[in-house]
């Protein structure tokens, strides 16, 4: 499955590389870890334990997507960068502490390569520390003295709840979650959320028009649903194959997933009430092989790449620059292994 996944992008070498290899990003990049460490190093409190567990999954790293997101767009509208920052560091609050209460739902070992928030300070602590960071995200945002921002966060946040527990009720017991609309519904919300949150916040303290607002929110829409395409071919590709402390897959969690939902439409009905029979059950072995039997990973892999190339059309008109770094971006969520 590894060998087809790669065959199937085109990709023979860590794609993280290439883009960190870019001067403006590698800069961006930058400037927002530097941001965000001095604010980890001023954010003090007690008990000490709490500011701790809410700092974990910040100081384990991340992609910094979201943060990169916000900059990018608010230098594109000609906003300064330095703008941009604050609200970049509230977005990646709420997003850890949307991780952090995740993981403590589908009692998560690991995440970004070290144990989750719950299993170091206990689920309680948990819990805690994903409020504290949510509370922090808030006053930042509030600090800007721009209500849009707040507005824009609470919304997209709102959606997310709603994704979230609509994700809790997906089960194989009933089929019809397993069908792409439904799943894109979902996906909707729980992640293209977050990314259009971060593109419309930088593109708002950059002063844009609302046309440039549109524009930038339909790029970060496409980029979204293409990023959690790519995390199914992942997800499927892990669970695959044996690795110790690696998180649980979508399968072994009885959640859907694009790469299964493709190949269970090339199934018979009755192949296909099989496969979720299994799963319901716990078994994962039938979907797998569902999933090898057909080419579900190349459609999912061309589905991915027809959301960049929507991402990259949204930024027609736009400085030649910045379509050049966005669409660095988008093509980044074909590629990436992690």
């Amino acid at each position: 499955m590894r060998t087809q996944l790669l065959r199937a992008t085109g990709q023979q070498s860590n794609s993280v590389t290439d883009l960190l290899e870019d001067h403006d990003i590698r800069r961006t990049t930058a400037a927002i870890d530097t941001y965000i460490n001095r604010y980890l190093d001023t954010d003090v409190g007690q008990p000490q334990e709490l500011y701790d567990a809410a700092h974990h999954l910040i100081r384990a790293g991340g992609k910094r997507l979201r943060s990169l997101i916000t900059v990018l767009t608010c230098e594109l509208v000609g906003g300064s960068p330095e703008k941009a920052l604050p609200v970049a560091l509230a977005a990646e609050l709420l997003q850890t502490a949307s991780l952090i209460h995740d993981d403590i739902i589908d009692n998560e070992r690991t995440r970004r390569g070290v144990p989750a928030v719950h299993r170091v300070f206990g689920v309680k602590m948990a819990i805690i520390a994903g409020d504290l960071l949510i509370s922090q995200a808030v006053r930042i945002l509030g600090e800007q003295g721009n209500p849009e921002l707040l507005a824009i966060m609470g919304g997209n946040g709102a959606r997310m709840c709603e994704g979230e527990a609509a994700d809790m009720s997906v089960s194989p017991d009933r089929p019809e979650a397993f069908k792409k609309k439904q799943y894109l519904e979902l996906v909707e919300k729980k992640t293209v959320s977050f990314l259009e949150e971060s593109a419309r916040m930088g593109a708002v303290v950059g002063g844009a028009t609302e046309s440039q607002k549109r524009a930038l929110t339909e790029y970060a829409r496409a980029l979204g649903f293409a990023f959690q395409l790519r995390d199914d071919l992942l997800d499927i590709d892990s669970s695959m194959r044996t690795r110790t402390g690696r998180s649980r897959s979508s399968l072994e969690l009885k959640r859907g997933n694009y790469v299964l939902i493709q190949a269970l439409e090339m199934l018979t009905q009755e192949e296909r009430a099989a496969c979720l029979i299994s799963l319901a059950e716990g078994r994962t072995g039938p979907a797998m092989r569902a999933i090898k039997a057909t080419n579900a990973a190349e459609l999912v892999q061309e589905a991915a790449r027809d959301y960049v190339e929507q991402a990259k059309r949204a930024l027609s008109g736009q400085p030649p620059e910045y379509i050049r770094l966005l669409g660095k971006l988008a093509d980044f969520a074909l590629v990436r292994e992690q």
